[in-house]
């Protein structure tokens, strides 16, 4: 597989499970998912930020 291929995958899935962390902040009102869900989109950013400079 294309390695620039799964960093986009993997930037996807980690952007996805840190709006889930936020969703589940204003919802239950759990605040310690809101720095689990930070962290998740920093990840997922730099994840995508990879892709696009290796593609």
């Amino acid at each position: 597989m294309d390695q620039p291929q799964n960093l986009k995958r993997a930037g996807m899935a980690f952007l996805g499970a840190g709006i889930a962390c936020f969703v589940t902040t204003l919802v239950a009102g759990q605040y310690a998912f809101l720095g689990v869900g930070s962290a998740f989109i920093g990840v997922g950013v730099v994840f995508l930020g990879k892709s696009r400079q290796a593609g």
